[in-house]
């Protein structure tokens, strides 16, 4: 069936940029067409755009309808608009068989929006800097510091991230990535290298005081603004910050009454809150984020990848990888067994071949 003109344009565009959290999906398409004369070049031609829209249409199609009264009767007339977009496609088999052309593509698509649940993206904390005005107290700054190791449990009990501890470990700069960093060393002796497919937290704790004095009383209060880079461990770029902050009850003193007879609250500052507020902002930039791993090793069309069961990676799951050597190259693999934080895969085609330190992507 011959299909419009402006549905066929719109079924084979070719996305060359992904919406924010836009998911990847593998479709394949099948088309005929028959040949006229001994001519089959036309044929392929019609076969080709055909099997591309079926995997169009299987990506997303919108149906239109209307209802209309003419003279009493009620008609009703509806059409199918497909809207599916491919990041790369490719032929797996074409032929004449008896007087058609049949294609079969295999497709990379987009779909409507990629899931927020149900994986968990790997984030590193780096080193964070803690900063305090020369009037905070030594019991106060102890508090503070006490409190960030006790906060990092708080993010470790996110739902969308996995929390390293790699506070002795400087901000990600571009050496770490790609493994070649002064620091490897010292992070391969405690298995703690940077996640190459995943994200790091770096900044500082600002320790201050604030007065808001009135008519009667001295009133100062502790300020704790915690102040982070969210960055992306494979390129590098900034991809966002966190900034909370909280103000805790300090000194109290009422006018003519000497400060030291006045008591020191005893009110510990509850850095567990303050992260609380961290973990939601992350939560709330990382969800949609989408599962990345690193290709740890690759030997004949056998991949070991850096992410499972923690990730929530499941067997039967499927990643692409685009390769270095060309873009417009795309290998897909499949998850063959789980581990708690690494996977085992296979390649599904026999090209291209996927190098070591690759990054693929979960397509779901």
């Amino acid at each position: 069936m011959k299909k419009p003109h402006f549905l066929l344009s719109l079924a084979l565009s070719v996305a060359l940029t992904a919406p924010a959290f836009a998911g990847l999906q593998v479709v394949r398409g099948e088309g005929r067409a028959v040949i006229s004369g001994k001519d089959s070049g036309q044929a392929r031609k019609a076969a080709l755009a055909d099997a591309l829209y079926d995997a169009a249409g299987r990506l997303g199609t919108r149906v239109r309808g209307a209802s209309l009264l003419n003279q009493g009767v009620l008609r009703e007339d509806s059409s199918a608009l497909v809207d599916g977009r491919f990041k790369t496609y490719s032929v797996v088999y074409e032929g004449r068989e008896g007087s058609a052309y049949v294609v079969s593509v295999e497709a990379v698509g987009e779909t409507e929006g990629e899931s927020c649940t149900g994986k968990r993206v790997d984030l590193d904390m780096r080193a964070v800097t803690v900063r305090a005005a020369p009037s905070i107290r030594g019991s106060v700054l102890r508090n503070v510091e006490e409190g960030f190791s006790r906060g990092l449990a708080v993010l470790g009990e996110g739902e969308s991230f996995r929390v390293s501890d790699q506070r002795y470990l400087p901000a990600i700069r571009g050496g770490e990535r790609n493994q070649a960093s002064q620091y490897d060393y010292m992070a391969q002796l405690t298995d703690s290298r940077p996640h190459m497919a995943g994200y790091s937290a770096s900044g500082e704790i600002i320790v201050e005081t604030n007065r808001r004095d009135n008519y009667v009383a001295n009133i100062t209060d502790i300020s704790v603004t915690i102040a982070l880079q969210l960055k992306d461990n494979f390129t590098g770029a900034r991809i966002g910050t966190v900034r909370r902050n909280m103000t805790f009850a300090d000194r109290r003193s009422v006018f003519g009454i000497e400060p030291a007879l006045m008591p020191i609250s005893k009110g510990r500052i509850d850095m567990a809150e303050l992260f609380g507020e961290v973990a939601t902002e992350l939560e709330e930039k990382l969800a949609c984020q989408p599962l990345r791993a690193g290709i740890i090793q690759s030997q004949g069309g056998l991949l070991t990848l850096s992410v499972g069961l923690e990730h929530g990676v499941k067997e039967g799951d499927y990643f692409l990888v685009t390769t270095k050597n060309s873009k417009d190259e795309s290998q897909i693999v499949k998850i063959e067994d789980v581990g708690p934080t690494q996977s085992a895969a296979r390649a599904m085609k026999p090209r291209p071949i996927v190098p070591a330190n690759s990054l693929a992507t979960l397509m779901r």
